[in-house]
């Protein structure tokens, strides 16, 4: 076994409004998701990107993230930068964002 394989981040159960979730943690190479300087448009197509690698559910469509409440779209991202450790500044702007371009 590697060395680093205990470096390899565990899913994690949450509790989003009474349901149940499961989020996987991100990988290094999912990094280019938090790029900065985006298009509201890139960022949007990241964040659901985000989401999606998240809950690691083929089922789940990039439309029905797309379609998701706001309230839950914002809770779930906070989980998931959470259990990725990115509670800073740059996640803040980038939830802003993606709130700002589903408002248009």
């Amino acid at each position: 076994m590697s060395k680093l394989k205990e470096f390899v981040g565990a899913p994690k159960e949450v509790d989003i409004k009474g349901k149940k979730l499961t989020l996987y943690p991100l990988k290094v190479d999912d990094l280019k998701m938090f790029k900065e300087n985006l298009s509201e448009e890139e960022q949007m197509k990241l964040s659901v990107e985000t989401v999606r690698k998240s809950l690691n559910d083929p089922e789940v469509t990039e439309e029905e993230i797309k379609n998701m409440s706001m309230d839950y779209f914002i809770i779930l991202m906070d989980e998931i930068s959470k259990l990725n450790g990115l509670e800073d500044e740059r996640i803040r702007k980038i939830k802003e964002r993606v709130v700002q371009a589903r408002v248009k």
